[in-house]
């Protein structure tokens, strides 16, 4: 084992640690690594994308993705900056079709074997920012469209627990870079304010959540390749009239059990509307 790959298993085995502390079965826990993508002001949609494994499957991540760094030495793997041949990646090595083709599918099948279950949501900014009620957003503390998307990933996250019979905590970690993390915070304190059960309904427990560097904390680089690809594929394949052809490294993420919505103009419309007319938006919004 080498030296960066020891610092970096010790590093991970420390942070799981001391977050689950108070878990009998620390290795049994489940934790959630979520990224963001679009939340940049030109983006004209905002995605926010999940994992969600035991721990000890996210420890044989970290095994697995340092070996594969350690061969084709790609670093911090970013995929903006991975497609956009930026930074580390704008290089003659990585000009090479057939090492880009090899690296992305070593890291989505190490992706698919050791994650249990993805959630993402993207919302198409403009129209969140005309269809949703003003009121809403601050009564159910909606926040900006990337804490919108956050809340629809942990709705669809109470719903999976629940069919499951799932109860215990989770640990949700977001990239320290996201948008939103004051929202955030607010979101998850105010589940622990309301009444403790609830929160433990989606797996809040006090102190169980925080955002990380994802060059030190390796599952949110994943987080980051699923956040990039359902961007793309809601703004080029989706939202426009002339489509483009899926890329095939997203249909190759979403060959494992997903959760995940595409929420444009018409469907936010739809959703508004049907919130109205049931009155579910605090069930499915935890």
């Amino acid at each position: 084992m080498s030296r960066s790959k020891s610092q970096t298993l010790v590093h991970f085995r420390q942070f799981c640690r001391a977050i689950f502390l108070k878990s009998g079965d620390w290795m049994a826990t489940l934790a959630l690594y979520c990224d963001d993508s679009g939340t940049h002001a030109a983006s004209p949609c905002a995605v926010a994308a999940c994992y969600v494994a035991p721990v000890a499957q996210w420890e044989g991540f970290v095994r697995d993705w340092e070996l594969a760094n350690r061969v084709e030495k790609f670093g911090t793997f970013h995929m903006a900056d991975f497609v956009g041949k930026h930074k580390q990646f704008d290089s003659n090595e990585w000009s090479d079709p057939d090492k880009r083709k090899r690296v992305i599918q070593r890291l989505i099948n190490i992706i698919k074997t050791r994650a249990t279950i993805c959630f993402f949501a993207v919302v198409e900014k403009r129209g969140y920012d005309l269809e949703m009620p003003r009121d809403w957003i601050k009564r159910h503390h909606l926040g900006s469209h990337y804490t919108f998307a956050v809340r629809m990933c942990m709705g669809r996250l109470l719903k999976w627990r629940r069919l499951r019979g799932h109860k215990g905590s989770i640990q949700f970690v977001f990239d320290q870079m996201s948008k939103g993390k004051g929202e955030i915070d607010k979101v998850f304190e105010q589940h622990l304010s309301d009444s403790h059960a609830p929160a433990l309904d989606v797996g809040i427990v006090e102190h169980g959540w925080g955002f990380q560097d994802k060059r030190i904390v390796l599952p949110l680089q994943a987080a980051d390749i699923l956040a990039w690809e359902t961007l793309w594929y809601m703004q080029n394949v989706l939202l426009p009239e002339k489509k483009k052809a899926i890329r095939k490294s997203y249909e190759a993420l979403l060959d494992v059990p997903f959760q995940g919505g595409y929420h444009d103009q018409q469907s936010l419309k739809r959703l508004v509307e049907f919130w109205k007319k049931n009155k579910t938006i605090n069930n499915d919004l935890p």
